[in-house]
């Protein structure tokens, strides 16, 4: 049985709009330069890029019935190696997605499921820990 999960992130155009409404009163730091405008910008890109790797990884998580219970951990998964592939490249980014899929593993996510998404999402063909010589 396939589950579905219908609940969502806010939505970007009313993050973004609260965000400039804390940068417009002082609560959140604004640039050194005044220049809040392109920073709401980089934030909008940021939720977008984000929302996009939300939607991708969910899906995966759907076609592989993992319970939406867990969507939360699959997720910080996610997001950790969107991080990892803005930071890194390579064999470098292969061995830290490698060793988040193990971190992630330790708190009860399916290493199968985890390739899935590395490899669906993020386009990473990782193997399995005992093939690379990791345990």
């Amino acid at each position: 049985m396939m589950t579905k999960d219908t609940r969502r992130l806010i939505a970007v155009d009313r993050a973004v709009r609260r965000y400039a409404a804390t940068l417009r009163q002082g609560t959140t730091p604004c640039r050194a330069d005044g220049k809040s405008a392109s920073q709401t910008d980089n934030y909008r890109d940021a939720a977008e890029r984000a929302e996009l790797r939300y939607s991708q990884i969910k899906e995966v998580l759907c076609d592989s019935g993992v319970s939406p219970s867990q969507f939360v951990v699959y997720r910080s998964f996610g997001l950790h190696v969107d991080k990892l592939c803005r930071d890194y490249s390579g064999e470098t980014l292969r061995e830290r997605a490698l060793d988040a899929v193990l971190r992630w593993q330790c708190y009860g996510c399916s290493p199968d499921v985890l390739r899935a998404i590395a490899a669906t999402v993020f386009s990473l063909d990782l193997p399995n820990p005992s093939e690379s010589g990791k345990l």
